[in-house]
């Protein structure tokens, strides 16, 4: 839940997007910025959530966070002005931080590093179901009911997560630091930031999320394009969650046997892949929608392989610092979505698709590379 949260969020804007553009007859660049608004709100929140976590505990931290996320929902449910619904998205976005961090440090409080992957990859499954149901039909209600009947889903969310973190959760950092300051923040940052396999591990991980992220950013208007509705967009994309969640069982059962680095590797290998096979089809003038949706069915499955195992690298990676390592590996990962997302839009990404596509394949080139520096370090890594 901490982490559908963060996610569903996101996604179940993804499919509105141009309603939402129609509907308050303002800009798409405005628009975007309550999609890159609240990744980036994701990023910042959790390099101070990761770090405070570490003094405090996850627990209140988690709650704060769930309140939060509650707060801007209500708020955006009941505005109208776009500037005030971007800000509220920033709020709701800082609050989904924390909830996200919170769900990888608590794994990886709980379990060595091997298992930590596996459980990873198994929250992960049942994490899929959630973006994919809200891009499924969040576009129909959008159409039946109006945009914002999709935000009363994300607050009822908030509500049930409030609930469980008072009633269920428990306080897995039983190593706080005894005291946090701009000191000990600096030499935190500095351990971690100074290890050149967390950075790639990073760097690596944030690439592959951000694709996902400038994909809902630009794709609606691809398929509007091809002559498909919101709701039929929202269909298909839903696929890609789906796919996703099988490259999560298979990366469980078998390829994290093999080595998370090896595993890694050959997901970013198969992201690039599907970056090359969107650009293709859509160049040889094919309009169908599995046009997209294949591309986007091999890019699920490869985030699915990729993401547990890279986050579960970089944490591990940081040593005792986990707390401060979840936070800067959540915080590029969002950023990475957020900023990447938005410079397309602002360059005429809605309505350029080659040159969205062209920077999606950018950024899988450089998690290809990443994981070959991790991979060429894997030893190292292990021990």
């Amino acid at each position: 839940m901490c982490s559908a949260v963060g996610v569903v969020g996101l996604t179940v804007l993804t499919p509105i997007l141009p309603l939402i553009t129609e509907d308050l007859d303002v800009s798409s660049a405005s628009v975007q910025q309550m999609f890159s608004g609240y990744l980036l709100a994701l990023a910042l929140g959790q390099l101070i959530w990761g770090p405070l976590s570490d003094r405090h505990g996850r627990r209140p931290v988690l709650f704060i966070g769930a309140a939060l996320f509650v707060i801007g929902g209500i708020a955006v449910m009941l505005l109208t002005e776009i500037r005030w619904l971007i800000a509220f998205r920033w709020l709701q976005g800082f609050g989904a931080a924390a909830c996200m961090a919170m769900a990888r440090a608590m794994v990886n409080d709980a379990f060595a590093r091997t298992e930590a992957a596996r459980q990873m990859s198994t929250i992960s499954m049942v994490l899929s179901v959630a973006p994919a149901l809200s891009l499924a039909f969040s576009g129909w209600f959008a159409e039946r009911v109006g945009w914002k009947s999709t935000i009363v889903i994300l607050v009822i969310g908030g509500l049930l997560l409030l609930l469980c973190t008072w009633r269920v959760a428990r306080e897995t950092n039983q190593k706080k630091l005894d005291s946090i300051n701009v000191k000990t923040l600096y030499e935190a940052y500095g351990s971690v930031l100074g290890n050149p396999l967390f950075v790639c591990w990073t760097l690596a991980s944030g690439m592959q999320v951000g694709m996902f992220f400038c994909l809902n950013s630009f794709l609606a208007y691809q398929y509007q394009r091809n002559g498909y509705t919101a709701s039929e967009f929202g269909m298909w994309f839903a696929l890609t969650p789906l796919f996703y969640l099988l490259g999560n069982t298979f990366n469980r059962n078998w390829f994290v046997q093999k080595g998370i680095e090896r595993a890694a590797l050959i997901g970013c290998l198969l992201g690039l892949l599907s970056g090359i096979a969107m650009f293709a089809t859509q160049k040889m003038g094919f309009t169908h929608a599995l046009s997209l949706a294949l591309p986007c069915c091999l890019f699920g499955f490869a985030n699915g392989i990729v993401i547990a195992n890279t986050t579960v690298g970089a944490i591990s990676a940081s040593g005792t610092h986990r707390g401060t390592g979840t936070g800067i590996v959540g915080a590029w990962q969002m950023a990475t979505g957020g900023i990447a997302s938005a410079i397309i839009i602002a360059l005429g990404g809605a309505e350029n698709f080659w040159m969205a596509a062209s920077a999606v394949i950018a950024m899988a080139c450089v998690s290809v590379v990443s994981m070959m520096f991790v991979y060429r370090n894997r030893i190292v890594t292990a021990t």
